[in-house]
């Protein structure tokens, strides 16, 4: 009969071997995910299942308030914190888009500050995902388009991160249209903002450089620079050139589509009291055709 004391070095011999046979890194936590995940143009309808099951598994969910009770519905039960708050603001502006307003001399102490305040933020990230977490951002509309999570996740590893796609403000757009970007005849698509369609040393260049060539113009963020566009637009183009403005893509109870041309489109939409959520699509597939057939 075995003694005990075989009995529990065999116990410790299969202990060690277990623990040599064993595959790297069983005991430890598996790595965790921070995901960036697209809720579309303002409905919940817009959802994808993938963003659904992304949102369920989450064990942190990062959201704006506004964006947290949209979806509060998918939300119930879950740890809510909102980043932008404090990464996002400095003294009640939104830095990144106001930083030309404060003096030149606070600029560089401003940006200063927020890096900092960024890079606390991804450490605190770096900390959860070390734990196994599963942390998910929820980004409006196309989150590689315009994003400002990107900015957060300069500090990760790429593979710790990654993107769960969706539905976009341009898709929603071109759906309220009931057109399709690429026709009328268009070689072209393409999706801008004023700050980086006029350029610094040469306002107009894109202006008059694309006006040569048959395509589409998508602008986000472009309702406060109407008329600057309109203008810079009817230097290089037909003044039948056609313009919509798509206003809360994707909002079902607040859209609502104004058409016009570079000629009347501006005197269309001055009674429209919204003058920040809006796309505006310039081109002839707003007129022409869905596709065209090549000769």
């Amino acid at each position: 009969m075995m003694t005990h004391a075989r009995m529990k070095l065999l116990g410790l011999i299969c202990f060690i071997l277990c623990l040599l046979c064993a595959p790297e890194g069983v005991g430890a936590a598996a790595e965790g995910k921070f995901s960036i995940v697209s809720t579309g143009p303002g409905d919940p309808q817009h959802l994808t299942l993938k963003a659904l099951e992304t949102i369920k598994a989450a064990d942190l969910i990062l959201s704006d308030p506004q964006t947290a009770k949209r979806f509060q519905a998918y939300l119930q039960g879950k740890k809510i914190e909102d980043p932008w708050k404090e990464l996002w603001t400095h003294q009640g502006k939104i830095w990144m888009k106001d930083l030309a307003t404060y003096p030149a001399a606070e600029r560089p102490a401003i940006i200063a500050l927020k890096k900092q305040q960024r890079d606390e933020f991804v450490r605190k990230v770096k900390g959860l995902l070390a734990q196994g977490q599963k942390v998910a951002l929820l980004d409006g509309g196309d989150p590689t388009i315009f994003s400002r999570a990107f900015w957060l996740v300069e500090g990760l590893d790429e593979a710790q991160w990654d993107i769960v796609p969706g539905v976009g403000a341009a898709t929603a757009s071109m759906a309220a249209l009931k057109k399709a970007s690429s026709g009328g005849g268009a070689r072209l698509v393409a999706q801008t903002a004023p700050f980086g369609f006029f350029g610094k040393s040469e306002p107009e260049d894109l202006a008059r450089d694309l006006s040569k060539y048959p395509g589409t113009l998508i602008f986000y963020m472009g309702l406060s620079d109407m008329g600057k566009i309109v203008q810079t637009l009817k230097k290089y183009n037909p003044a039948d050139l056609p313009v919509a403005v798509v206003y809360y893509a994707g909002y079902p109870q607040k859209e609502k589509v104004v058409r016009g041309t570079l000629e009347d489109i501006l005197a269309k939409i001055a009674p429209e009291p919204e003058k920040w959520m809006g796309m505006i699509i310039v081109g002839r597939a707003l007129t022409g055709p869905h596709f065209t057939l090549s000769e």
